[in-house]
This record gives C-alpha cells, sequence and structure tokens, in this order.
C-alpha cells in the first residue's frame, strides 16, 4: 500500500500579492513509557504489555466534515499546523490515500476536470470561523464549514518506540513478540519473538524490561512491569 504523501510547503515567488505559509511552529515531544511500574496490569492476546518511546504532540485544526474550496476538495481529518501570525494558524495536509485520520487534499481540478497548482497550505482564521487556501498569488477563503482547534500525538520520522506484545502460552512457555517502531514504520530487523518458560522462573527480561507474570493463558497475561527498557 502505497503511503499518503505530506505536502512540502513551497517557496514563494517574489510577486505582487503572493500568499506565504509561516513556518515558526515546533510541535513539543513527550516521553512513552506503558504501563505504570509495579501496578498489577492485564493484556489480552496481541496487545501490548509494554512501551517504551516517544511520541510528538501537534496543535491542529480539525475538519468533521469534507469541505470544498474553490474546487480543492479536502477531507474531514486532522491537519497540522506548521507556523501561524497575528490573523491565522498555518497547517499542511496529505495527497493520495489519507491514513491515521489526517486531512487529505482530494481533488484539485477545475470546472473543466483540468489539474490546478495546489495550495502551498491552509490557514485557519484565530478571529473568524474561515479556512483559506494559501496560493502563490491569492487565497480564497471558505466560511461555510467549521472547524475544531485541538492537538494530538502524530508519529514522526524522529519517534522511536520500543515494545512487547502477548503473543499466547503453549503448556508451561509464553510468547512473546518484539518490536522497534522508527516513525509508523516497523524495523524488520529488530523485530522478534521470543519464548520463556515459567516453569522455570515467573520472571521474564528483554532489553532491559523486566516482567513478572502472575497468570498467563491463551486469551490473556497478568503481571506486573518492573523495570521498562531505559528504567533507570
Amino acid at each position: 500500500m502505497q503511503r499518503s504523501k505530506l505536502v512540502a510547503v513551497l517557496a514563494c515567488i517574489p510577486l505582487v500579492g503572493c500568499a506565504t505559509t509561516k513556518l515558526n511552529y515546533q510541535p513539543r515531544s513527550t516521553q512513552i513509557s506503558f504501563p505504570e511500574i509495579g501496578v498489577r496490569q492485564h493484556a489480552s492476546l496481541g496487545d501490548r504489555m509494554v512501551a517504551q518511546g516517544t511520541s510528538t504532540i501537534m496543535k491542529g485544526i480539525l475538519l468533521n466534515e469534507p469541505d470544498n474550496i474553490h474546487n480543492f476538495k479536502f477531507s474531514a481529518g486532522f491537519y497540522p499546523q506548521v507556523g501561524e501570525d497575528s490573523d491565522f494558524t498555518y497547517h499542511s495536509y496529505q495527497t493520495g490515500q489519507s491514513y491515521n485520520g489526517m486531512g487529505t487534499l482530494e481533488s484539485s481540478r477545475g470546472l473543466l476536470g483540468i489539474s490546478m497548482q495546489r495550495p502551498d497550505s491552509i490557514k485557519a482564521s484565530k478571529k473568524e470561523r474561515k479556512i483559506c487556501l494559501v496560493l502563490m498569488l491569492k487565497g480564497t477563503c471558505d466560511t461555510e464549514h467549521s472547524y475544531t482547534r485541538t492537538e494530538r500525538p502524530v508519529v514522526t520520522a524522529n519517534n522511536f518506540q520500543q515494545i512487547l506484545i502477548y503473543n499466547g502460552r503453549t503448556g508451561s512457555q509464553i510468547k512473546v513478540a518484539y518490536r522497534e517502531f522508527s516513525g509508523d514504520m516497523a524495523r524488520p530487523a529488530f523485530s522478534n519473538e521470543v519464548q520463556y518458560d515459567l516453569s522455570q522462573s515467573a520472571e521474564i527480561t528483554y532489553k532491559g524490561a523486566k516482567i513478572k507474570v502472575l497468570d498467563a493463558g491463551n486469551d490473556g497475561i497478568d503481571y506486573i512491569v518492573e523495570r521498562n527498557f531505559n528504567t533507570q
């Protein structure tokens, strides 16, 4: 499946009336550490038992329904913020097939079916319910569709996560899958499945993570995380 591409913001040719996108927003990164250390947990078959890494929290606008702005058709979804000025916030969009609920430019064809130049970005007014296109020579706005300002975790190329997944029990042995993710892509060389014999020990360790198994079956596992991957 071909992934959608985030539209790159184009440099504006210095012509009269040229609209430009502000690129002055920095999203914040947060640490993910799941679950809480020392507390009894339950994971069903295929669920995460342990996860640690980083996530990027981005501001943006959420369109609850599709919006057609001057023959540019935008899907419902989340449009991440890339910048702002005194009057507007500026937002990127995807092209092609949408994923993870991200907002997408679905069509950019005029009345005669001729493909039009894509907007540099879209911008949302801080003072009224108005969304505008950022085009090379002018901006066209729409006031008919409302939007909500929000923020959500967005996986970027800089995010890295480590995960242990419960994969069931056979006899006295349980199976645990390990995955590493860079961005939203699994790293095949860093994916593995290991087995642990509970008749030998109720404690299992992998890459620094340490788990005490309380009960395990083919439908799920009860456990306590004593140490996450990089817990000191």
